[in-house]
């Protein structure tokens, strides 16, 4: 099975090497190909946007969106845009629910200062919501707040170390079981 990965940094892997992302390790595992389309620094339109393929899509984004401002409504629109889209080409789509940012994190930079506890309380909410309209939606999830934990993230709080690669992959895996 063929699962195309479209997302941010997050799905890219920022900070580590192409064979330790959690892409290549839960191809690994699993013996499915999952294709990391994940652009760093990417909008939700930009995600929504991308061209679909494989048997399955895994959508996983919208930090950066808040980081630059925009309001909660704009990456939720965006993210059930892109499950209509590829729900109506055949492709069955599964959304990555969000893991939070680290607790210590207390600044960060886009293109100037952000107001880290705006973004950590719109990103909370975003969580939230997005998990409720795939509920409503009928889309199929994968909640990352109980399986990443603050230990998976690296030294921003934000990205995911080698450790918490590994974590979501085994994550992954438990929604694609290995192929027979």
């Amino acid at each position: 099975m063929i699962i195309t990965c479209l997302g941010d940094s997050l799905t890219y892997g920022y900070g580590v090497g192409r064979p330790q992302t959690w892409c290549a390790l839960a191809s690994a595992l699993t013996g499915h190909e999952f294709v990391n389309r994940g652009v760093n620094g990417a909008l939700s339109d930009e995600i929504a946007a991308q061209p679909l393929g494989g048997d399955e899509v895994f959508a996983l984004g919208g930090l950066n969106d808040l980081f630059m401002g925009r309001e909660v409504r704009v990456p939720l629109e965006q993210m059930r845009l892109l499950c209509r889209r590829a729900a109506d080409a055949g492709i069955r789509p599964t959304v990555g629910i969000p893991m939070q940012i680290a607790p210590g994190v207390d600044e960060a930079w886009c293109d100037g200062p952000v107001d880290i506890a705006r973004v950590r309380a719109a990103y909370a909410a975003y969580a939230d919501a997005l998990l409720l309209q795939c509920r409503q939606d009928g889309v199929r999830t994968l909640d990352l707040r109980p399986v990443i934990q603050p230990c998976h993230l690296a030294f921003d709080g934000i990205h995911l170390n080698l450790e918490g690669h590994r974590c979501m992959a085994g994550a992954v895996a438990g929604i694609w079981p290995a192929a027979r």
